[in-house]
C-alpha cells in the first residue's frame, strides 16, 4: 500500500513539471515591453564650426580644362604649352636638318551642352612662356585675329572624342618656331557659339591634354633617300583662365571652383544617438545661395565624406563610404545627401569626429562648372542653415527578471 502511493505520488509530480510543447511562450519577465516605434529629429550643426577651405587642387592640375564665352558670367579660356620641339634629328651621330610637311593638332572634348549647335574652338598662338603666375590680363591682347592659328568645328554630333585638325601649305608658317621660342609653342583657346555656353576639354593631369603632332621629311644627302619622321608632343603645362578670379564668401559653404574648395561641417551628435540608436535613414540638407550654374548636360556630383580625424584643412577622411547627390543645374531648392551607410560604419559605436567634408569627386575638382555654394550656420535665416535629419529606432525597454 505504502509502495503505491509512492508511485501516484511521484506520476502527480511529473505532470505537474510537464513542458505544454503545443502552446504560446510565455514570457513575461524576459521580452521587451511596447512596440518598436521610429524617431525622426533634426540636428542642427556646431555653430560658427562650419568652413570652407580653398586650394586643394590647381587649375593646372585640374581633370579638364573650362572654356566659355560667358558660361558663369564672365569668359573662361584654355592655355597650354607644349615641350620644345627639336630642329634636327640624329641619324647615324649626324644631327640632320628637316622639312616640316604638315602638323596636326588634338583636342579631347570631354563634355558639352548638346542642345547647343554651332560650336567652334578658336586657337590662338600665345607668347611661348607660359606658367602657373601668368594671367587672363597679361594674355588678353594675344587673343587678337592676328593671332589666331586654327579654327576646329565642333560637329553637332559629337557629345565627346577627340577634335582633330591639319595644317599645311602656307598655313604653315603661323605656327613656324623660330630660335626666339627654342623650340617652345603656347596655344590659347576661346569658344566660339551663338548662345552662351561652355565646353569642358581634356587636360595634362588626367593624360588627355593637348596633342602637337609634327609631320617631317628628313633627307639623307649621302645616300639620296628621304625619310618620313614625326614628333608627337602633349602638352606639359595647361590651365584654365577665368576674367574673373574667383571670390570665396567666409559666411557661406563653397564647393568646387578653382583653385578647389571644400566645405568642413562639425555636429555633436548625443549619445543616445550615437551608442544606443539604430539609424534607419540619415539626410544631410544644404540649401544653396544661388542657383547651381553648369552646364545642363553636364551636371556635378556633390559627395559628403566623413573625417577620420578633424585637422582642419587637412583633415583625412573616409573615401570607401560616402554620401553622394547628383546637382542639376539651375537648382535652388534644398540638396539632399543620404549618409546612412557613412553614419552606420563610422560613427554609431565609434568615438570618431562627427564631421563631414563636402566636395566635388576627384574627376571633377577645379575641372567642372559647377560651384555649389550654400548657407552655413552663420545664416541669419535659421531655416536654411545646414541640417542632419535622421530617423532612429532606440533600443527596447527590456523588464528587469
Amino acid at each position: 500500500m505504502r509502495s503505491w502511493i509512492l508511485s501516484l505520488g511521484s506520476v502527480v509530480v511529473l505532470v505537474g513539471c510537464q513542458e505544454k510543447l503545443t502552446s504560446p511562450g510565455e514570457c513575461p519577465a524576459l521580452c521587451p515591453g511596447g512596440q518598436p516605434q521610429v524617431f525622426d529629429e533634426v540636428f542642427s550643426p556646431i555653430a560658427g564650426a562650419d568652413s570652407t577651405f580653398t586650394g586643394y587642387v590647381q587649375p593646372q592640375a585640374a581633370p579638364a580644362l573650362l572654356v566659355s564665352n560667358g558660361l558663369r558670367g564672365f569668359e573662361e579660356r584654355a592655355v597650354m604649352r607644349f615641350p620644345a620641339r627639336s630642329d634636327s634629328v640624329t641619324v647615324r651621330d649626324t644631327a640632320r636638318a628637316y622639312t616640316v610637311d604638315s602638323v596636326a593638332f588634338g583636342f579631347n572634348l570631354v563634355a558639352r551642352d548638346t542642345a547647343i549647335s554651332g560650336l567652334q574652338l578658336l586657337v590662338y598662338r600665345l607668347p611661348p612662356f607660359i606658367d602657373t603666375t601668368t594671367t587672363y590680363a597679361q594674355l588678353d591682347p594675344a587673343f587678337a585675329p592676328e593671332n589666331l592659328v586654327l579654327t576646329v568645328p565642333i560637329p553637332d554630333s559629337v557629345r565627346t572624342g577627340v577634335l582633330r585638325t591639319v595644317v599645311q601649305g602656307t598655313d604653315l608658317a603661323r605656327i613656324a618656331l623660330s630660335p626666339a621660342d627654342t623650340g617652345v609653342l603656347s596655344l590659347g583657346v576661346r569658344l566660339d557659339a551663338p548662345q552662351v555656353t561652355g565646353i569642358r576639354l581634356g587636360a595634362s593631369a588626367t593624360g588627355s591634354g593637348g596633342v602637337f603632332l609634327t609631320y617631317a621629311t628628313l633627307a639623307i644627302p649621302d645616300t639620296g633617300t628621304a625619310r618620313l619622321r614625326s614628333f608627337p608632343l602633349t602638352a606639359t603645362f595647361n590651365s584654365s583662365l577665368p576674367a574673373v578670379p574667383e571670390v570665396v564668401d567666409p559666411s557661406l559653404l563653397t564647393v568646387g571652383g578653382a583653385p578647389a574648395s571644400r566645405s568642413l561641417i562639425r555636429f555633436d551628435l548625443p549619445p543616445r544617438i550615437r551608442d544606443s540608436a539604430t539609424v534607419i535613414r540619415a539626410t544631410l540638407e544644404l540649401t544653396p545661395a544661388a542657383p547651381v550654374s553648369g552646364l545642363p548636360s553636364d551636371p556635378a556630383r556633390l559627395l559628403a565624406r566623413a573625417v577620420l580625424a578633424d585637422l582642419g584643412a587637412k583633415s583625412p577622411v573616409e573615401s570607401r563610404v560616402a554620401g553622394v547627390d547628383t546637382i542639376p543645374v539651375g537648382t535652388s531648392g534644398t540638396v539632399g545627401i543620404e549618409i546612412v551607410r557613412l553614419m552606420q560604419q563610422l560613427w554609431l559605436g565609434t568615438s570618431r569626429p562627427t564631421a563631414l567634408v563636402i566636395s566635388l569627386p576627384q574627376d571633377l575638382e577645379a575641372g567642372s562648372f559647377a560651384r555649389p555654394v550654400f548657407y552655413s550656420t552663420r545664416a541669419p535665416d535659421p531655416a536654411v542653415r545646414p541640417r542632419l535629419r535622421i530617423s532612429y529606432l532606440l533600443s527596447f525597454p527590456f523588464e528587469n527578471p
